[in-house]
């Protein structure tokens, strides 16, 4: 394997082709994100080469790719250099568009700033065509609960520990409400999901089943509540919406370890809940790495 400082200034020296035959762009849903939340990323890559092209791998050259870089221009390499995708047929005039977790190729996990940008390989020239850079900002939120848990027997990791933690984020036009599980021992985030809004002055209350799976209770609008489950191991096991019609409802565990939901009635499953990323959907990552 090269040193990663050579291999970029390679791919810097590929990429320096016109982009006239591929249009390649790269967007974020935002540059502010929490610490081990997910980063998904929308690549679009619009054929302009007058016929139909196929994008593929070739000896040395991984056909999909991101270049990612902390503070001033400092490369990192991704966690995978092997990765690789089947060939992409793309029609002449057509887009089209890939969304990605970054978090699940690179370690941007530490707080600071982060540039981003996509690199395409184009067989027919043996040229990268790359995206703008886009900055990404990793922060921190506001702790309001947090619980060190075991893992039960049967469960991967049994018998270490997890940290359970609930944070508020600001985001640029509500306070959200996120859950984190940290591994105790290795300070590893498993997991950072968005739970949804929060009402001010509404805290949100929390129950933990027999299999230490965190169920999380929080009122997000007039009569309506979500319920939201993350497993010790950092699964996302589902939110659903509840409507409480008369006062407040709430999140109770019966003497026998089961787990009710006082005062509201569930209405359904809720829709958009965080993705969880499965490796097959892992695109490859800067060629040569």
């Amino acid at each position: 394997m090269k040193p990663l400082l050579s291999i970029f200034a390679l791919f810097a020296a590929f990429a320096s082709a016109a982009h006239a035959q591929l249009a390649v762009t790269l967007d974020l849903e935002r540059t502010l994100y929490l610490r081990g939340e997910p980063i998904e990323a929308t690549v679009r890559i619009r054929n302009l080469a007058g016929k139909d092209v196929m994008l593929r791998d070739l000896p040395g050259h991984q056909w999909f790719g991101f270049q990612v870089e902390r503070g001033a221009d400092n490369p990192i390499a991704p966690y995978d250099g092997n990765y690789r995708n089947q060939p992409v047929n793309i029609l002449a005039g057509e887009t089209v568009e890939r969304k990605v977790n970054l978090l699940k190729l690179f370690p941007i996990n530490e707080l600071g700033g982060y540039k981003v940008q996509s690199a395409i390989f184009f067989p027919d020239t043996g040229k990268y065509m790359i995206s703008e850079k886009r900055p990404v900002e990793i922060t921190d939120g506001k702790s309001l609960w947090s619980q060190t848990v075991g893992v039960p027997s049967g469960k991967d990791g049994a018998g270490s520990f997890r940290d359970m933690e609930l944070l508020s984020f600001q985001l640029p036009k509500e306070r959200a409400l996120y859950a984190r599980v940290t591994e105790q021992d290795t300070g590893n985030v498993l997991c950072t999901y968005p739970l949804g809004h929060m009402l001010v002055g509404m805290n949100p209350s929390t129950e933990f089943d027999d299999s230490n799976t965190l169920h999380v209770f929080h009122m997000v609008g007039p009569n309506t509540y979500w319920l939201s489950k993350i497993g010790v191991n950092g699964e996302w096991l589902g939110q659903t919406i509840w409507i409480a019609p008369k006062g407040r409802a709430s999140l109770r565990k019966k003497p026998d370890g089961s787990l009710v939901v006082a005062g509201a009635s569930r209405k359904q499953e809720r829709v958009g809940a965080p993705p969880i990323p499965k490796l097959s959907e892992r695109p490859v990552p800067i060629p040569g790495q």
